[in-house]
């Protein structure tokens, strides 16, 4: 998260610099100012900067928003299939739960870290859902009801599965680089022209010129969290499997008391 605020505030200088280098070497005369550039090229670059700025915002917020639905559906099927193992075997049951805590133990432990610096899904996680798959797939199923029983904690295990699939999507999930460039390129020149306008400087001109600069900053800021679904100011978090694993205790519980 650190890295990545200093990354933004790179840009952000850098895009300042060129700004004002630009403001002093091509600056806008007053009929200019009154002509085309101000009639016309500045209304286009404001409109491409705010369509830019609404396609990033809105690709952002879906990614970070389908990452959290994803997350807690994923939590609920390693929930359901704890559950079912109330119906196993003992042995069976026992070992299949140590093998769900331990997965689910692997996600907020190894995915998110992973997920948030690399965006990508760890090696061991992968390994603990391997491993609980094979747990599974040994639990006998001779009598109708266990086999009705283990055909529903293998389709759990293939839902969980898929749901790991699609986490992982979404940890490689951006913003299109096109758009974010185009939204920075655009929002410079917004910046860039009321100070680069030779007009008489009042200080109702300077400061809503400061206004629009702080706008712009703060809005590509904004956008540049949000590229990655776990980290930002909307980054999706591992609560949903802390939770679970919470709710493992308490499903314990329940089994004991029945």
């Amino acid at each position: 998260m650190t890295v990545s605020l200093i990354v933004v505030f790179a840009v952000l200088a850098l895009l300042l610099v060129v700004g004002i280098v630009v403001a002093r070497k091509f600056a806008i005369s007053s009929d200019d100012s009154d002509g085309p550039i101000g009639t016309l090229i500045a209304p286009c670059v404001l409109s491409i900067f705010l369509i830019a700025l609404a396609m990033g915002l809105v690709i952002g917020w879906e990614n970070n928003h389908g990452a959290a639905e994803d997350a807690i559906e994923e939590a609920g099927y390693a929930t359901a299939l704890y559950w079912n193992t109330a119906a196993f075997p003992d042995e069976h049951g026992a070992r299949v739960r140590a093998d769900v805590r331990d997965y689910v133990r692997a996600v907020v432990r190894e995915d998110w870290p992973s997920m948030r610096g690399d965006r990508e899904l760890s090696e061991s996680a992968s390994g603990a859902l391997d491993r609980l798959r094979m747990s599974v797939n040994e639990v006998p199923g001779d009598e109708p009801a266990a086999a009705l029983q283990n055909m529903h904690a293998r389709q759990n295990v293939t839902e969980l599965g898929e749901a790991r699939v699609k986490r992982a999507d979404s940890a490689a999930d951006t913003i299109p680089r096109f758009v974010t460039l185009a939204a920075a390129v655009s929002g410079l020149a917004v910046v860039v022209l009321p100070f680069g306008m030779q007009v008489r400087r009042t200080r109702s001109r300077l400061f809503w010129a400061l206004v629009n600069l702080g706008f712009v900053g703060a809005t590509l800021v904004l956008l540049l969290l949000l590229d990655n679904p776990y980290t930002g100011v909307l980054a999706t978090d591992s609560g949903a499997f802390q939770d679970a694993l919470e709710g493992f205790g308490r499903v314990d519980a329940a089994a004991a008391v029945g």
